[in-house]
């Protein structure tokens, strides 16, 4: 065996050899004194940084989506014009936050709710409209049938009902409170600080609200205010119906070729929208049995309101239900398929 030998004086190596012998073990390094080698560090490729990932997908999607559909159609949206010009100063202030607030974790689940909820409101209600536009055969007809069938006269019964302005006062103010409920959701996540319940509340909407708005596209409606009580006098009935009604055939006749930022109130008679978050929200905060109760009860009462307050058939109430309890089933396997997406393309860019 060939030994390597150091000569101190001239500073030239005359012999190296290298001993193929087995590295000492932890044991043996112990039993000589000698210090234990480091542990080896090993990379762990950077998590991606947005908290709301399946949202963030499904919100860039629905906005291209819209974005294109306004390009093939022509028409104009100015609306979504104020999604690029919302995401610098999110980005900016998200980021800020992730550096000089790396604990605060509220404050950029905040910070991404707030422009993902602009972007969102603003895209699927840009989509409602460019649906509209497809013109396919009204179907007031068989809502009509069906509400009929279901022991449900509308005409006669909102006649009835225009006589109570306190139950209608009732009604009205739980249907108003559409977009407070859906805002008070997540920002209650928020302080909570449950993020993968805050995505898989804004997945379950957003899926509710292109089932919803599939569906009307198929089976368009302009509603029974339009369709049953166009000449009728209502002292106490809100009539938004009528308003409604009309931008859905001006859209369908090619008249309306702009869609201002008055379209997020919706255009959507089948299925109803109040009714599906009527079911979401109580199903999201079931986690809390003091807001779940209190919740439940407000939900009850903006789904009663949805036909005389929101002017909708009784079919737009059964069919606003089984969006929600569709979207409600299928949100999950679509949340964990597209935040492991955003994991693996993280990974691939860090």
């Amino acid at each position: 065996m060939l030994v390597a030998s150091d000569d101190d004086h001239a500073g030239s190596v005359h012999a190296a050899a290298i001993d193929l012998q087995p590295a000492p073990s932890g044991a043996a390094v112990e039993s000589l004194g000698l210090p234990p080698a480091p542990a080896a560090v090993v990379a762990r490729p950077a998590a991606c940084p947005v908290a709301l990932r399946a949202t963030f997908v499904l919100a860039v999607v629905t906005y291209l989506a819209a974005l294109t559909g306004t390009t093939i159609t022509g028409i104009r949206a100015p609306i979504l014009d104020a999604v690029p010009l919302c995401l610098g100063p999110a980005a900016f202030f998200w980021t800020y936050c992730r550096l000089a607030f790396p604990r605060a974790i509220r404050m950029r689940l905040f910070i991404e709710s707030v422009f993902l909820v602009i972007a969102l409101g603003l895209a699927l209600a840009c989509l409602s409209y460019l649906g509209a536009t497809i013109a396919f055969p009204l179907r007031d007809g068989q809502m009509i049938w069906v509400d009929r069938h279901l022991g449900f006269d509308w005409l006669p019964m909102m006649r009835s009902i225009d006589h109570r302005p306190l139950a209608l006062d009732v009604l009205d103010g739980a249907y108003a409170t559409f977009t407070f409920q859906l805002l008070v959701t997540a920002f209650v996540l928020v302080l909570a600080k449950r993020r993968r319940e805050l995505d898989r509340f804004f997945v379950t909407f957003i899926c509710a609200s292109l089932l919803a708005e599939a569906a009307s596209t198929i089976v368009p409606t302009v509603g029974p205010m339009s369709a049953l009580a166009a000449n009728a006098d209502f002292i106490h009935l809100p009539t938004l119906g009528r308003a409604t009604a009309e931008i859905v055939l001006r859209l369908r006749e090619g008249v309306l070729r702009e869609i201002h930022v008055d379209a997020v109130n919706g255009i959507i008679s089948f299925p109803s929208l109040h009714a599906a978050v009527a079911v979401i929200v109580p199903f999201t905060l079931r986690w809390n049995k003091p807001l779940f109760s209190a919740v439940l009860v407000l939900d009850s009462v903006m789904l009663a309101s949805a036909v005389p307050s929101g002017n909708h058939y009784f079919a737009d109430v059964l069919g606003g239900v089984a969006v929600a309890a569709v979207a409600i089933v299928i949100a999950g396997p679509i949340q964990w398929a597209l935040a492991r997406l955003m994991r693996v393309v993280s990974r691939r860019v860090g």
